[in-house]
């Protein structure tokens, strides 16, 4: 934005300094005003075009945005489905190696675990 701000204060101080030429040039008045409108035509054609590229600066900046963020959404997605998948997996203890349990419930402090056989430590986990 400070860019085409620039921009266009650098051709409106262009145009303001050809008006003032054009205005104390020793020409008749028919012939100045004639220049006069062809170049502010020429820089009103300049400054829409610099307008133009600007704009469609923009609208590529805010693609990309929009991918950026899509890639993010797709990404936060699957890591959220990740994380279930491995909450599933904690609760799903019928998939665990009876040492996977001892560990398990060692770790949440479940009296007694070692005497368990593999249901029992199961059945003490989830209801832990």
């Amino acid at each position: 934005m400070k860019k085409l701000n620039i921009i266009i204060a650098t051709v409106a101080s262009a145009v303001s300094g050809a008006l003032i030429g054009m205005l104390f040039a020793p020409e008749k008045g028919s012939k100045t005003r004639e220049k006069l409108r062809k170049e502010s035509e020429e820089y009103l054609k300049a400054i829409k075009k610099e307008i133009e590229q600007k704009r469609k600066e923009l609208n590529e900046q805010a693609e990309k945005a929009q991918k950026s963020t899509g890639k993010f959404r797709d990404d936060a997605k699957r890591k959220g489905e990740d994380l279930l998948d491995r909450a599933k997996k904690l609760t799903s203890y019928d998939e665990w190696t009876k040492d996977e349990l001892y560990q398990r419930a060692k770790e949440l402090g479940i009296e007694n675990y070692s005497t368990m056989n593999k249901s029992e430590l199961i059945d003490a986990l989830r209801h832990r």
